[in-house]
């Protein structure tokens, strides 16, 4: 849900800001005009922008050529608009100006409505066919977002005239030249990618250097917004005490409150889409992580045994066994059904198309982390798809029992390795794993040696140094 807040926040939070300021920083003093430019230039943004989705989605083999576009468009608008507001601010304003505006809005609505269509384009509203909750969720998200947006925007036009025309005009050119470093930034991008500009050192570099500063203007106009808002309650009206008058001195609590409602309400509503962003951006978003997987070793059987009682609650219970070769071979295990019932699903944390990326678990379902493909518990231990690789094992007595043998041969499913300790079978030389000049596979194991004349001694009879059933610590 707070997906699609975000984006559509961090795309169109500055339109709702310049269509709220432009007027009172361009006003011509004509109150029925600047109270009808906002609508009208939220409408022809609107326009615009649909316009712009039509375009990517009519050729998508050339998004980024009209990205770029969109995006140098955007920027032209954002510079002109940056030079209108610092003339305006010399001067009383025109009914020019506020033409202005609505040609400043629309380009900017354009490019925020395809940058928010870009970065949903690879994020699904619902994964079936059918309607579900995942998808009621979305939609009420997207809903509530551009709710959120149009009170902020009708309230920050307010706010603006509470805090005067020249915090206006600051606020505006400072949200302004925000939109000239960010566009500046896609916009040389874009030039790069489709080689309308030599690429160079300098200006990788450059562009390099603006991309870790862009994302988080996104902020800016939240930002800049609450700053009106503090500007704004600095400024507010006070009932003198000299006013006597009951009916007067009502009149003037009722707009003395008022005001205060619109000052409350811009900031509960900036204050809301800017949670949500950074809810989003430093938490929401960060790649989801495994949990921590219980080293488990073999027993005298060389077995590893698990009770069912301690792994039926429903939860995924991850493990780590570490082979002879140092291989991490993580594994999980899982109660596909209810507690009553218990069928554990005993699988590796890893599948044969998606490699070692590993499963997390989210309700009733596993997901796998590489494709997200979300698999429901029942499922956990047959094979095939993005299924987790199902693990041999036995149940007895209650106990889970994988054979170590079977871990062993697991170890080709992961890359991750540690630093042991291991014996060469024939000098009985202590080594690490790393460190060992050679290694040898022999009967589901890897044999280490400290140096070629032991590795072949061992390789002519290996029968003679490695016997079925010899302790792990001195038999590699």
């Amino acid at each position: 849900m707070a997906y699609y807040i975000t984006i559509l926040a961090q795309s169109l939070a500055a339109v709702a800001l310049v269509a709220a300021l432009w007027p009172v920083a361009a006003a011509s003093g004509e109150p029925g005009r600047r109270d009808a430019t906002i609508p009208l230039a939220l409408l022809a943004g609107a326009g615009l922008g649909a316009a712009a989705i039509a375009a990517a989605l009519a050729a998508p083999r050339s998004a980024t050529a009209i990205a770029t576009l969109v995006h140098t468009a955007a920027l032209a608008v954002a510079l002109s608009g940056l030079l209108l507001t610092l003339a305006a601010a010399r001067g009383k304003g025109g009914a020019w100006r506020l033409a202005a505006g609505f040609v400043l809005v629309a380009g900017l609505a354009a490019q925020g409505v395809f940058d928010a269509w870009r970065l949903s384009a690879n994020h699904t509203m619902t994964a079936t066919d059918v309607i579900n909750t995942e998808l009621i969720v979305n939609c009420t998200a997207i809903a509530v977002a551009l709710a959120a947006l149009a009170g902020f925007g009708l309230l920050l036009a307010r706010v603006a005239r509470l805090a005067g025309r020249a915090a206006t005009v600051v606020a505006l050119s400072a949200a302004l030249a925000l939109l000239v470093v960010a566009g500046t930034e896609k916009t040389l991008l874009g030039l790069l990618r489709i080689d309308a500009i030599a690429v160079t050192a300098e200006r990788v570099s450059f562009v390099a250097r603006l991309s870790i500063v862009t994302p988080w203007l996104a902020y800016g106009p939240l930002v800049i917004a609450l700053g009106l808002f503090l500007v704004a309650l600095a400024r507010r009206r006070r009932v003198p005490a000299a006013v006597t008058d009951r009916v007067e001195r009502r009149r003037l609590w009722a707009r003395v409150h008022g005001e205060g409602r619109l000052r409350n309400g811009l900031a509960a509503t900036a204050t809301f889409l800017l949670a949500v962003m950074l809810y989003q951006n430093l938490y929401a978003s960060r790649p989801p992580r495994l949990s921590e997987a219980v080293p488990m070793t073999a027993d005298a059987r060389d077995t590893v045994r698990i009770p069912v009682e301690t792994v039926k609650d429903g939860n995924l219970h991850r493990f780590a066994y570490v082979t002879s070769d140092g291989h991490r071979v993580r594994f999980f295990l899982v109660n596909r059904y209810d507690e009553a019932h218990a069928s554990i699903g005993v699988v590796l944390d890893a599948c044969l198309i998606c490699g070692e990326g590993g499963y997390i678990q989210r309700g009733d379902e596993i997901i796998c982390i590489a494709c997200n493909v979300r698999m429901y518990r029942p499922s956990i231990g047959k094979p095939g798809g993005c299924n987790p690789i199902p693990l041999d094992h036995a149940v007895e007595d209650g106990v889970i029992v994988i054979a170590a043998g079977t871990l062993e041969k697991s170890a080709r499913y992961f890359s991750d390795v540690v630093d042991i300790d291991v014996t060469d079978p024939v000098s009985g030389a202590r080594l690490r794993n790393t460190g060992a000049p050679f290694q040898y596979e022999h009967a589901g194991r890897t044999w280490f040696f400290e140096s070629r004349s032991t590795y072949d001694r061992f390789r002519a009879a290996p029968d003679t140094f490695s016997k079925p059933g010899a302790d792990r610590s001195g038999g590699v």
